[in-house]
């Protein structure tokens, strides 16, 4: 099957899986890589001694992955709720959320206490994107979902390279809580933006693009007809 390029590329519900995937792990990303150094360089927890500590945001994000994702199925099962509803409360949950978090970590993030629970919670209701934006390809575009997050993907992927290059031009030989909290303030819009783009351009409605009319009722494409069409006729006397 085709892929309907233009349709794909100018449909509003397949940019907000885009750009709130590009936000969502361009914050996972800096948390990924940016967590062990605030704590040793901010903190002053010795890296090779706090690996619990940091463990415990990526366990929550895998338990919460799991719950959210069968709640979220079993929401829609009952249709209580649309699809659309479920991924747009979900990725708020998942997205919107830990940006709030981040401005309560430029306020409070000078605190062990809080910085480990402020990461904890931000990433733990972060692995719910498996309710949320993550699986909406399947719900929009199933023909299609492997091309709409390969270009979810490139644009992360991207994000992942420049978070790094980010934190380390702020707090290049400064590695302070007061340059830190630059970072904070990215984190939070980031994902703020993220959610609320979601929010505005998100669906969970089928797309007409997903199955190009020329598909016939039997399964024929309009071009399969044609050259069948064109084929001499055959002796069916024999």
């Amino acid at each position: 099957m085709q892929c309907p390029g233009s349709k794909l590329l100018t449909s509003p519900p397949v940019w907000a899986i885009v750009v709130t995937h590009g936000a969502s792990v361009f914050c996972f990303f800096t948390f990924l890589n940016q967590m062990p150094t605030y704590m040793n360089a901010v903190l002053k927890l010795d890296i090779k001694k706090n690996g619990l500590l940091n463990s415990f945001p990526y366990i929550g994000k895998y338990v919460m992955a799991l719950i959210t994702a069968f709640i979220a199925d079993y929401i829609r099962g009952t249709g209580k709720l649309s699809t659309t509803a479920t991924r747009k409360i979900f990725t708020t949950f998942a997205v919107g959320l830990p940006g709030l978090l981040m401005v309560a970590q430029v306020y409070l993030g000078d605190s062990t206490f809080w910085t480990v629970t402020i990461f904890t919670i931000a990433l733990t209701l972060n692995g719910a994107v498996t309710a949320g934006y993550l699986g909406n390809g399947l719900d929009i575009a199933p023909n299609f979902s492997g091309t709409i997050f390969g270009m979810a993907n490139t644009l992360s992927s991207i994000g992942g390279f420049i978070s790094s290059g980010i934190v380390a031009q702020i707090t290049y030989q400064n590695e302070t809580y007061d340059r830190f909290r630059i970072i904070f303030w990215i984190l939070a819009a980031t994902y703020i933006v993220g959610s609320c783009f979601y929010l505005v351009f998100g669906s969970g409605v089928l797309q007409e693009w997903n199955t190009p009319k020329e598909v016939a009722a039997n399964g024929h494409s309009k071009k399969d007809v044609e050259l069948q069409e064109k084929e001499p006729l055959k002796d069916t006397a024999a």
